[in-house]
């Protein structure tokens, strides 16, 4: 594997992270998820503002792995709008992108 990607989602609860967290990795989409939170986070939604508690997760994964993810927290995802947004890595130690590939199959 030459590149790895980074992507982050949030849900409103642990249950829900931790789904789809070890979905993700037992499909071999994701090296690693990072479950975060409680955060807090603040939005704009139905014509109101709203505050409300989020847990984050945080998704390494290889770039072409990126579709299925999309398609599995269409899937999954408790939102009906969710937060899907990923980016490549410029800098990652060899040895991590080495075990990233090999998790994933990639």
């Amino acid at each position: 594997m030459k590149q790895l990607m980074i992507g982050w989602t949030t849900v409103s609860n642990d249950i829900d992270a931790r789904r789809l967290a070890e979905g993700l990795t037992r499909n071999k989409m994701a090296a690693c998820v990072q479950v975060e939170g409680p955060i807090m986070s603040h939005y704009h939604w139905q014509g109101k503002d709203e505050v409300q508690p989020e847990f984050r997760l945080t998704v390494k994964f290889p770039p072409e792995r990126g579709n299925d993810i999309t398609e599995y927290l269409r899937r999954n995802h408790p939102y009906q709008v969710f937060q899907w947004v990923a980016m490549p890595l410029p800098v990652v130690a060899p040895e991590y992108l080495r075990w990233a590939g090999e998790v994933t199959g990639s």
